[in-house]
């Protein structure tokens, strides 16, 4: 059954191989689990909702996005310390000291906003995967697990900014899946054209648009909220 819900609807074939699409959903399905559904159910955050004007990475506005996003997760503030680092440092990093999760980022790094906020929301990620005994931090999938928390958490439009760099550094979500992911976040909201897909680059916008046409053809339905 053809679809003509979703505009530039054509054939259109899983965007990743089988064994990545059965992760992600296998994946999402442990995630409803642990976190529930309500993330969804929010207004996924987009840049005007984040950024202030005049955004420079000081420590104050740093530390004031940490609690945003810690809000905006779940996450108790009071159990986060950051660190801003002058020497060149990785995207990020999370550790645990004295029961609260430490997380490091260089000051080139907290400069730019939107990496910024994409790093900490995948930092706040593996407080709530390996800091909140989820998952063990020698996981294999913990890297592309946080990545996926971002996603559902509605704050997917910032790891997709950095994806492809994060990737080539460290084993999480790659471009195609990072935006297959986002095709089942939108698809998940009842979502046919979602507005936010305006703040993603043209590559990936078209790739969320391609993993909403394969999740309508498959399952022959408009998307409504749909279940996992």
């Amino acid at each position: 059954m053809r679809w003509f819900g979703l505009p530039g609807s054509r054939a259109a074939r899983c965007p990743v191989r089988p064994q990545e699409h059965a992760w992600l959903e296998s994946s999402l399905s442990w995630l409803e689990q642990e976190f529930g559904r309500a993330p969804l159910l929010a207004p996924p955050a987009r840049p005007a909702d984040l950024i202030p004007a005049g955004y420079t990475g000081g420590l104050q506005e740093a530390r004031t996005l940490v609690d945003l996003l810690c809000w905006r997760m779940g996450v108790d503030p009071v159990r986060v310390e950051l660190e801003l680092h002058s020497q060149p440092a990785p995207l990020g990093h999370h550790r645990l000291r004295g029961g609260n999760s430490v997380i490091g980022v260089g000051f080139g790094h907290a400069a730019t906003p939107t990496a910024m906020i994409a790093t900490v929301a995948h930092e706040l990620g593996h407080v709530l995967l390996v800091g909140d005994g989820r998952r063990d931090a020698a996981d294999p999938d913990v890297e592309a697990l946080a990545d996926l928390v971002t996603v559902w958490y509605g704050l997917g439009v910032f790891g997709s900014a950095v994806a492809v760099r994060c990737a080539r550094r460290r084993p999480g979500l790659t471009l195609p899946r990072y935006s297959y992911a986002l095709a089942h976040y939108a698809w998940l909201r009842g979502e046919t054209d979602p507005a936010w897909l305006a703040d993603l680059r043209q590559v990936p916008r078209a790739q969320v648009r391609r993993g909403l046409r394969h999740l309508a053809q498959r399952s022959g339905s408009q998307p409504a909220a749909h279940s996992l």
